[in-house]
């Protein structure tokens, strides 16, 4: 096998080539240059849910306002079999997601965990109701913060914030 024999440099060299994942961006003509990983981000708004107790039983929904845009969530709990899909249901897809909690465990354990805004909304109004009884009103207004999980100098610019929200159950 003649490859065996090329010089222990070279093949440092291109098992190091081969691992390297960053591209390369040269910064001045001597040589120089910046390395950019290819980490992705999540941006928008992450609303972490704290409720003071189990979530009961019942049909919940969500209404926001983002930036004035109206956006209702609604669904019930217990949650659906883990392989039947979302228990809750957005009128407008993709503008929220909210994570679901429990679908394997018995169904008083079932919840919502968080709420993820993929846009970076400058105001959001909350509101969380269990059957009429309101569980949650407010309003939120995120700062946010920009981040480049790649290095200084690369792409993506991620814009992000996070919120809580305590609930309160009787």
């Amino acid at each position: 096998m003649p490859w065996l024999r090329a010089p222990v440099p070279l093949l440092v060299g291109l098992l190091l080539g081969a691992c390297s994942k960053g591209q390369v961006e040269p910064t001045d003509p001597g040589g120089g240059g910046k390395v950019c990983t290819e980490i992705g981000c999540i941006g928008g708004l992450r609303i972490e849910l704290q409720p003071n107790a189990g979530w009961p039983a019942g049909d919940y929904t969500f209404a926001f306002a983002l930036d004035g845009v109206p956006v209702t969530c609604k669904g019930a709990l217990p949650l659906k079999a883990c392989d039947a899909g979302p228990a809750l249901t957005c009128d407008v897809p993709d503008r929220v997601r909210i994570g679901e909690s429990g679908c394997a465990l018995p169904p008083e354990q079932h919840g919502f965990s968080d709420i993820q805004i993929p846009s970076s909304p400058a105001a959001v109004e909350l509101k969380i109701m269990r059957g009429e009884e309101t569980i949650y009103s407010g309003n939120i207004s995120p700062t946010y913060v920009e981040s480049r999980p790649n290095g200084p100098g690369c792409e993506p610019v991620c814009r992000g914030a996070s919120a809580q929200v305590a609930l309160t159950f009787p």
